[in-house]
């Protein structure tokens, strides 16, 4: 029996499958080589076909453009700043217009405060001014009632530095300081003066002192306002205006007196509540009253005082 021998093989012709593969295949090396090549065309020379250098090519190329890209604009802001030179210009134009606005209210503010605090002093040495009278000496014995008195512009309208102590004091001016010392309610009907008339300065207040029942008139409707008041009348006015009663009889409070037969029957009781009540100032003597004297300034100013100070309007 012959050996058998393995059948020959035979080449099969390529399909069309095969072929459209190959085609392809070629066709994408092709592609990629032009690709490469029409990049950079001097880079062909110096590859020497390895294929590492071609692909790190295009990886180099395209970094190197894109870097220097960007490098050129950044020089090109740097003419930027010319439009920032009008900031500072609409900056400082509303500046100047802060600084009046906080200034104004401070100046006239700090002016209008010091200014009161400045006069104030001035006001109360102004009010220590006319008390140094050059007739009333430190050791005057009316002097703390006429101080008192004048710092309460009950005495006042001085023209000069004299208080005139000593002078005597019309009936006009005693409706004048009793009018100042008081603030009792009018309760009196007036009186038409035929001696007072209606533009007299010393109108209001012989009609207030009448109304509040301090002072009255004499007969035949008159008041006699330039008439020097004897200090009986100042002591009746005063007991009057208070309402004062004597707590006992007249006669025996009036015994502290040695010229007490002096007084008028009418100013009994006046005289001896005034007495009580201790609005009677008697200087120097205490047991002289001399009622029928002219009073002075020095002594209505103490009674005044004495007056005040039983109404708790002064100490006492």
């Amino acid at each position: 029996m012959s050996s058998s021998q393995p059948p020959s093989r035979e080449k099969k012709p390529l399909g069309f499958d095969e072929l459209i593969a190959i085609v392809v295949a070629f066709g994408t090396i092709g592609a990629i080589f032009f690709w490469v090549t029409g990049r950079n065309p001097d880079r062909l020379r110096t590859a020497n076909w390895q294929f590492p250098a071609v692909f790190s090519q295009p990886a180099v190329t395209p970094e190197s453009p894109r870097i220097l890209t960007p490098a050129a604009p950044i020089p090109s802001p740097s003419p930027s700043p010319a439009p920032v030179a009008p900031l500072p210009e609409e900056v400082v134009t509303p500046i100047p217009l802060v600084p009046p606005v906080s200034v104004a209210p401070k100046q006239p503010i700090g002016r209008s405060t010091q200014a009161p605090a400045t006069t104030k002093p001035k006001a109360t040495k102004a009010k220590v001014g006319p008390v140094k009278f050059s007739d009333v000496p430190d050791k005057y014995w009316a002097r703390p009632f006429i101080l008192a008195l004048v710092d309460r512009k009950i005495f006042a309208d001085f023209t000069d530095s004299k208080f005139r102590p000593d002078e005597p004091i019309t009936r006009a001016e005693l409706a004048r300081l009793i009018q100042r010392m008081s603030d009792k309610e009018p309760r009196r009907k007036p009186i038409d003066f035929k001696d007072v008339k209606d533009k007299s300065p010393a109108a209001p207040s012989i009609d207030n002192s009448v109304k509040t029942g301090y002072l009255k008139g004499y007969p035949n409707n008159e008041f006699r306002p330039d008439k020097q008041v004897p200090r009986v009348e100042v002591i009746a006015a005063l007991a009057s205006g208070l309402n004062l009663k004597p707590s006992t009889k007249a006669t025996k409070t009036l015994q502290v007196y040695k010229d007490r037969k002096k007084v008028p029957k009418w100013a009994l009781d006046k005289v001896a509540a005034a007495t009580e009540a201790g609005i009677v100032v008697n200087h120097p003597k205490r047991q002289l009253l001399q009622p029928n004297r002219t009073a002075t300034r020095a002594e209505v100013a103490a009674m005044i005082y004495q007056a005040m100070a039983k109404q708790g309007k002064v100490p006492a």
